[in-house]
Parts: structure tokens; C-alpha cells; sequence
């Protein structure tokens, strides 16, 4: 456990700090406006690229429980990545000229690209379920450093021959095809064979579970040239990106975290790795804000420069506002493992949606009281139902 929780986390510090230089990059060469925009169109296609993460989980929860027929149902579970890509992909460009019109971005062409990349994002979440349900971690590790390192040095690339927004995009989808070639052919390999049956009740219901996670994510980075001018809503942008660290790391934890939640939900060491992850959040959260205190307008402005100066005030407010929303996905996670409490996930997905779309905010300090309050008040509504934890047999008998 906690060799994989090493290798992860290196792997989490080597990618967020390509990440930063790969934004510091991207958001010096666009401007605010350019940036802000360009994060409206990456935010849409992480968030609902991380739907992805319904097969990832669906693949770890199918493999561990039936291990020994592992290859049967990774083949399985490929076609199935295949066929949800392929729908996925037709729908974002048979409705690119509307989401251009709704996101207020530049061109519909954008979208296409997307397409690809939410193709191979479903691939690739299989391939990597593999190596989490059969503990190969470090190359876990090494398959998300790859795919930063690669979506890294093609932006450089695209940016020096002026592509901008279009180039960014596309060093993404290069970044995650290489991924895939790697793991399909060079490691998980077993394409050709018999298939095993997968049951779509239970795949369903787990897809229920997972689905309303990545959409939590990215949320406000999507709606932020809706809320705000350009210029504003590059600024809320540079500070997300940064304060996002938390996020990330949250779900880079869970990914260790997960199956053992499914391994031992029926032990009490289920309480043992609650309490874990718990403390692993707040203790991210403490360190968070004293690196902010210590070096963060240093190391802010050497990613942004200058022009984005005036968005360093909000950063400690952000890491602060966005902690409940931290504990939101580990309980979502909980509540994936135990298969209850959907009827509330799916209830805070429905109103944190809500207010981005009616509600007006007058400043980024109301955007972010927004985001902690009603991310705040769900955390009790999980608690109140997980308090089923005490005792933990109530969590085995009782919805």
C-alpha cells in the first residue's frame, strides 16, 4: 500500500509540475482572453471526458471480482470503451455549432478534436483499470507521467508553429493515443480471444454511481465565459488551474484507494482506509496553504507573468472554498464502493448545475462562496447517510 501510494504520488508531483509548466506556457503565449477561452474548451473536454471514469471503475470493480477470468473481460471490456467512444464522439460533433454558440468559443472545429480526444480517453480508461486492478501501480504511474510528458512537448511544438488553441488540443489527443498503442500492444496486450459476458444491470448501476464524479470537477471552469468577461474569466482560470492540485491529488489517492474500499467493504478495515483518505485530504489541504503562504506569489507569477497578477489574491480563498467539495468526491467514491446513497449524488449534481446556469454572481469571491456552500451542504446530507459507518454492520444490512 504504501509502495503504491509512493509511486503515485511521485508521479502526481512530476505531472502537475509539467501540468504548471504546460499552462504557464499555454496561458503566456494566448493572453487572458486566449487563455480563458482555451480553458473553456479543455475544462469541457476533461469533464466530460472523465464520464470515462464510469469504465474505469466498471473495469476494476468487473476484474477483481472475476479474477481469473481477467483477459475474458478486459477483451469485453474494450469493445464496450469502443462502441461508447465511437457515440460519444458522433454526438460532440453533430452538436458542435450549438456548444460553440452555448460555451461562447470561437469556432466549432474545436469540438472535433475533442472528439477524437474523448475516443480515446474511454480506450485508454480500460487499459489503465488493468493495471489498477491487477496492482501494477508504478506503471500505472509511469502511463500518466508519459502521456503529460507527450501532451507537453507537442504543445511547444504546435505553439512555435502558430497553431494556438487547435495545436494545445491536439497535442492532448496525441498525448493519449501514444498511451494507448503502449498499453494495448506493449503491456496488457491478450486483444485476440474469447470474450466474457458482462452484466448490464451491474455495469448500469455502477455507471450510475461514478457518472455524476467528473462532471463536479471542472464545473465552474466550464461556465466561466458565461459568468464573467474575458478578462475576468482568464484570471478565475489561472487560479483554478493552480488551486485544481487539491482535486487531482484527491483522485490520484482514490485511485489506490478504490479497490481497496471494494476489497474490504465487507471487513472492518473499511474504516481503517475511510479514516486514511480522510486524513490524506486534510493533510493536502494544510500543506496546500502553507506552500501558498511561503512561495506562492513567487511561483504564480513565474507561471502567469504579470498580466494575471490581479487573480493571486483569490488563490488561499479557492483551496479554502473548495475543500468541501474534496470530501464530496471521496464520499461519492465511498458510496460507488457500497452501491448506496445515489438518490443524493445525483440531487448535489442536479443543484450545483442550477445555480451556474440562473444564478448571477457579481464577483469571483460570490462564485466561490457559491461553490463551498452548496458543496458544504451536501458533505453533511453524505454524512448523515454514511453515518451508517457507526456501527459497520449497519452499512452491509441498511440502504
Amino acid at each position: 500500500m504504501i509502495r503504491d501510494i509512493s509511486y503515485l504520488t511521485l508521479a502526481f508531483v512530476y505531472v502537475n509540475i509539467l501540468g504548471y509548466f504546460f499552462h504557464s506556457i499555454v496561458s503566456r503565449s494566448l493572453g487572458p482572453s486566449g487563455y480563458g477561452e482555451f480553458m473553456v474548451l479543455y475544462s469541457f473536454m476533461l469533464t466530460v471526458g472523465n464520464i470515462t471514469a464510469i469504465l474505469g471503475t466498471v473495469g476494476v470493480k468487473v476484474i477483481l471480482e472475476n479474477f481469473e477470468r481477467r483477459y475474458d473481460f478486459l477483451r469485453s471490456l474494450r469493445k464496450m470503451a469502443l462502441f461508447l467512444g465511437v457515440i460519444f464522439a458522433t454526438l460532440v460533433m453533430l452538436f458542435s455549432s450549438f456548444l460553440r454558440d452555448f460555451l461562447h468559443v470561437s469556432n466549432s472545429y474545436y469540438f472535433f478534436l475533442i472528439a477524437l480526444a474523448w475516443l480515446g480517453m474511454f480506450l485508454l480508461a480500460i487499459e489503465k483499470s488493468f493495471l489498477q486492478s491487477t496492482g501494477r501501480f508504478p506503471l500505472f504511474a509511469f502511463c500518466n507521467s508519459a502521456e503529460l510528458t507527450i501532451r507537453f512537448l507537442i504543445t511547444i511544438l504546435m505553439l512555435l508553429m502558430g497553431f494556438r488553441i487547435s495545436g494545445v488540443l491536439f497535442a492532448s489527443v496525441l498525448g493519449i493515443y501514444s498511451v494507448i498503442i503502449f498499453l494495448v500492444f506493449g503491456i496488457n496486450r491478450e486483444i485476440l480471444g474469447e470474450s466474457a459476458s458482462l452484466e448490464a444491470k451491474k455495469i448500469l448501476k455502477i455507471a450510475l454511481y461514478v457518472s455524476p464524479s467528473g462532471f463536479f470537477v471542472y464545473a465552474d471552469d466550464i461556465f466561466i465565459r458565461r459568468i464573467f468577461d474575458e478578462y475576468t474569466a482568464g484570471l478565475y482560470a489561472s487560479v483554478s488551474i493552480v488551486g485544481k492540485v487539491l482535486l487531482w491529488f484527491t483522485l490520484t489517492m482514490l485511485g489506490v484507494y478504490f479497490p481497496k474500499f471494494v476489497e474490504s467493504k465487507h471487513s472492518l478495515n473499511f474504516k481503517k482506509f475511510v479514516g486514511q483518505i480522510i486524513g490524506i485530504v486534510l493533510l493536502a489541504e494544510i500543506i496546500g496553504q502553507i506552500g501558498i503562504f511561503f512561495i506562492g506569489k513567487p511561483l504564480f507569477l513565474l507561471l502567469f507573468g504579470k498580466k494575471f497578477e490581479g487573480a493571486l489574491i483569490f488563490l488561499p480563498s479557492y483551496l479554502f472554498f473548495i475543500l468541501p467539495l474534496l470530501f464530496s468526491i471521496v464520499l461519492i467514491s465511498l458510496a460507488t464502493a457500497l452501491e448506496k446513497g445515489m438518490l443524493f449524488i445525483y440531487f448535489h449534481l442536479f443543484f450545483f448545475y442550477l445555480g451556474f446556469v440562473f444564478l448571477k454572481f457579481k464577483s469571483i469571491n460570490d462564485y466561490l462562496h457559491y461553490i463551498f456552500l452548496l458543496n458544504a451542504f451536501f458533505v453533511l446530507l453524505y454524512l448523515w447517510k454514511l453515518k451508517l459507518l457507526r456501527p459497520f454492520d449497519a452499512i452491509q444490512n441498511k440502504s
